[in-house]
């Protein structure tokens, strides 16, 4: 017999195991993008409702801001209006305005969250200018002789930093 120098066939496993392995690759690779989307969209579910998250809190800390800005304005404005009055009377008994200790020696008192910045008065003028320590408001007030009533002129209100 004849020696043949190649080797007898025997069916090749080899050629089987790529076959194999492509049709299992596929479900991992399938299965891992589908598993990867799903992530990045929980990441980006994530991110937003955090990102929305910070605006609301932010949004309610300036709301939160504002309305103690407006009562405190809204407080101070009022203790004006009294001084106002105070200022008109002393006026009608004195010929003059009265200096801010004038009128405390007469019974005019602050809130106890209120001070008085500066003040001045003159036979025909008087300034006075608050401050609400909730909240830094100050608001200044001045009158005149030829005044008809408190809101003849508004005060001035600014909040701190401004």
């Amino acid at each position: 017999m004849p020696m043949s120098t190649t080797p007898p066939r025997r069916p090749s496993t080899l050629a089987a195991a790529p076959v194999a392995a492509k049709v299992t690759i596929r479900p991992i690779v399938a299965t891992t993008r589908a598993a990867t989307a799903q992530q990045d969209g929980q990441i980006v579910t994530s991110v937003s409702v955090a990102f929305l998250l910070m605006v609301l809190v932010v949004a309610s800390m300036s709301v939160r801001g504002s309305m103690r800005t407006s009562t405190s304005v809204a407080a101070v404005t009022g203790t004006l209006a009294t001084v106002h009055a105070r200022q008109s009377t002393f006026r009608l008994l004195n010929q003059r305005f009265a200096t801010w200790r004038e009128l405390e020696a007469r019974g005019m008192r602050l809130p106890v969250d209120q001070a008085v910045v500066q003040s001045n008065a003159s036979a025909s003028h008087w300034f006075v200018s608050l401050r609400d320590s909730a909240t830094g408001v100050i608001c200044d007030k001045t009158g005149e002789l030829f005044d008809e009533g408190p809101n003849d002129h508004r005060p001035i209100c600014r909040e701190p930093g401004r």
